[in-house]
């Protein structure tokens, strides 16, 4: 999970659109047959201040929630479901 893979509509949830994913296949000599992307949770008022204030800036400058007394859930369960039927399948 990350938060980078909220952004749905640039396909950032996808292993094709996650730059995570595609450095991460590159490095690997294991290729998984089956990958899901999801994106996480963001708990500002659970972090330290520094992991805030570096989360908070990383945010500013990708165009994501700012407000470091919230708590916001941007993982798209639905989307965990059908991967977690397809992972059972295998």
């Amino acid at each position: 999970m990350n938060l980078t893979a909220r952004k749905e509509d640039q396909g950032k949830d996808t292993p094709e659109g996650s730059a995570y994913i595609k450095t991460f296949l590159k490095k690997s000599p294991w290729q998984p047959t089956l990958i899901g992307v999801f994106a996480g949770a963001l708990y500002y008022p659970r972090y330290n201040s520094f992991d805030r204030f570096m989360i908070k800036l990383i945010m500013t400058m990708t165009g994501g929630e700012t407000d470091t007394s919230k708590e916001v859930e941007y993982t798209n369960w639905e989307k965990v479901g059908l991967f977690a039927e397809k992972f059972a399948q295998l």
